[in-house]
């Protein structure tokens, strides 16, 4: 029987349906997309909102089109007149508008995905400094984040350039879900013989590229808030991020980072302003909910 409940897994009408049974222990009902990651926006949204509005539970509903389809069907209040927010990556859509859903209750996030938001630096620092048992400074002077930083944004930009043209263009190539273990090398750096494959098959498929890459770039400055560093960052997903993060701090420090541990310590400690937006958007559609209340 205990076997039988481990493997049980839900279907999307019985993932859609928990809110019928749980959502009365929030102030609101958050939908997002990825199933098994609940925990993970429970941490969050408690951080972020930090006691201003509970949110016992979120709502995972299988994947972008699936919390769409949900927005599309239901009324901006449950019955019992809770506000029903819509979470989705941001993915490449935030680059182009026709790609996305204008609704007052469906929020994108201001980058590829929630793991987009983690590698902040003192949340690294943090972690690093028990894993190593040291103190910050020499945290600081072993692990070379600024280095990495560097270098990660500009090469991983670059590859989620041409990411971003093959899902534009619906070119038959790998897409991003290759990419985290066929263009990394050891030590977190792009392979450059595998990209240059990559962009070489893309020109065949296209022909130059130059215009499609300025596009993209024209894209990037023209609809993503921030500075430099931001706006690339914005494009590349989080779990690309964080392996190359991992394989660069293994070639530092010489020893294997948990993938799980650490992303656990950077859940519940990495720099949050990034996510304000989310904040200030759902403090305002809660706003509204209640001065139309108070209206009635």
């Amino acid at each position: 029987m205990n076997d039988v409940v481990e493997d049980l897994t839900f279907s999307k009408e019985a993932l859609s349906n928990r809110t019928l049974f749980l959502s009365t222990f929030n102030d609101i009902n958050v939908f997002v997309e990825d199933v098994g990651k609940e925990y993970i926006y429970e941490e969050i949204f408690e951080r972020l909102f930090d006691g201003q509005i509970n949110i016992f539970t979120v709502f995972p509903l299988g994947g972008k089109d699936a919390v769409i389809k949900k927005q599309n069907e239901t009324n901006i209040y449950d019955n019992s007149g809770k506000l029903n927010v819509f979470l989705v990556d941001g993915d490449f859509d935030i680059l182009w508008e026709d790609q996305k859903v204008i609704a007052p209750n469906l929020i994108y996030l201001t980058r590829y995905n929630i793991e987009s938001y983690y590698c902040s630096k003192e949340a690294i620092l943090k972690y690093m400094r028990g894993f190593l048992k040291c103190t910050r400074d020499e945290v600081e002077a072993n692990i070379h984040f600024e280095e990495w930083s560097d270098f990660f944004k500009d090469e991983a930009g670059r590859l989620f350039v041409l990411f971003a043209i093959v899902k534009r263009y619906q070119i038959d190539l790998p897409n991003v879900s290759t990419a985290t273990g066929k263009f990394l090398d050891a030590d977190g750096r792009l392979l450059s013989q595998r990209f240059e494959d990559y962009n070489k098959s893309i020109i065949e498929k296209m022909g130059p590229l130059e215009p499609y890459i300025n596009e993209i770039y024209e894209k990037i400055n023209e609809k993503i808030v921030g500075d430099g560093s931001e706006k690339v960052l914005s494009i590349i997903c989080g779990k690309y991020q964080m392996e190359s993060l991992c394989r660069h701090l293994k070639k530092c420090c010489h020893k294997n980072i948990n993938r799980e541990t650490f992303r656990s310590v950077l859940i519940s400690s990495f720099d949050l302003e990034p996510l304000f937006f989310l904040k200030n958007a759902i403090i305002h559609l809660v706003s509204n909910t209640n001065t139309e209340e108070q209206s009635i």
